[in-house]
């Protein structure tokens, strides 16, 4: 859910960074003010000193929110294999080799830069035939289950 569609986006695409957004300035100032508040309200620490630890306090914030999104959130996502059956749903394709009522053809799709040809069915039995667009349903056993791209695109 984090990751979407991620994998498709083209390697010129910017990814935003994990250290400067929203989310890491608000854990930087929750830190930073957890912490600066109390020293500053209830010691007799110079102003310097107490945004230096105050300062630190929020790194540490920033780092601990950062550890805990990649170990817990974000666990697995990049080692995960590229054919899950939830991240090649939808994926468009184009039929490499024609697809009978009965018998299997070939797709082909891009997946992380590169080309990717996989046995392929119809979903409602009808032929295909080569260069045609289709869009994955499933893949199960090594076989994508396709659809003809203009019955998906007049339902949506």
């Amino acid at each position: 859910m984090l990751h979407g569609v991620e994998h498709t986006r083209r390697k010129t695409s910017r990814a935003p960074s994990p250290f400067f957004n929203l989310p890491a300035f608000a854990a930087f100032f929750i830190g930073f003010g957890a912490v600066g508040y109390p020293i500053a309200s209830r010691s007799r620490l110079p102003d310097w000193a107490v945004l230096l630890v105050a300062a630190a306090s929020g790194a540490l914030t920033i780092s601990a929110m950062i550890m805990l999104l990649a170990r817990w959130a974000l666990r697995g996502a990049v080692a995960k294999s590229a054919a899950d059956e939830h991240e090649i749903q939808g994926q468009l394709a184009v039929v490499t080799q024609d697809i009978a009522a009965t018998a299997l053809g070939e797709i082909a799709y891009e997946l992380l830069g590169r080309q990717v040809k996989v046995p392929a069915r119809t979903l409602n039995g009808k032929p295909l035939s080569a260069g045609a667009e289709v869009v994955i349903d499933r893949i199960e056993a090594g076989v994508a289950f396709v659809e003809e791209w203009a019955i998906v695109e007049q339902r949506i």
